[in-house]
């Protein structure tokens, strides 16, 4: 994917780290940084948040954030992107929180997902609708604005 190396470029040309969060992409970002050569020097690590008791025990997301707005929901998506950017002490983190399919989650469509970036000063998210996307479309679409969430917060 050539705009990770850009992403993993910039990284290295500010001496940054990054690490993820991913739920619904189930750790395709993480994997396509770690195909570019040279990442270790930039992507501490990644979690694969898939369940609520994962988000909530391991990463660190608020039980009542999950309770008032569902995982599928602009407020987790910024939960786990900071929480891991303070358990990994990296510059930077994305996460991904998102229904992929087939059955609707916490009342909310198949194909709705949110995706955050954040710095220790500042966070960015977008809100994708592609409910017409099988699972892997959908996971591709989430990493395909993940970057350019990731190139425009840098901007």
């Amino acid at each position: 994917m050539e705009t990770m190396k850009k992403l993993v470029d910039y990284l290295k040309t500010n001496n940054k780290t990054i690490s993820t969060c991913e739920s619904y992409t189930g750790g395709m970002f993480a994997n396509e940084i770690t195909n570019i050569s040279g990442a270790s020097t930039v992507f501490v690590g990644a979690f694969i948040s898939y369940q609520n008791s994962f988000k909530q025990n391991i990463v660190g997301v608020d039980e009542q954030i999950i309770k008032k707005y569902g995982v599928v929901s602009e407020e987790c998506a910024i939960e786990m992107a900071q929480k891991t950017l303070q358990l990994t002490n990296s510059d930077y983190a994305i996460s991904f929180t998102g229904n992929a399919g087939p059955l609707a989650l916490e009342n909310k469509q198949v194909g709705l997902a949110y995706i955050c970036v954040c710095s220790k000063t500042n966070y960015q998210t977008i809100k994708i609708q592609k409910p017409n996307l099988d699972r892997i479309q959908f996971k591709n679409e989430g990493l395909v604005n993940a970057l350019n969430l990731f190139l425009d917060f840098v901007k």
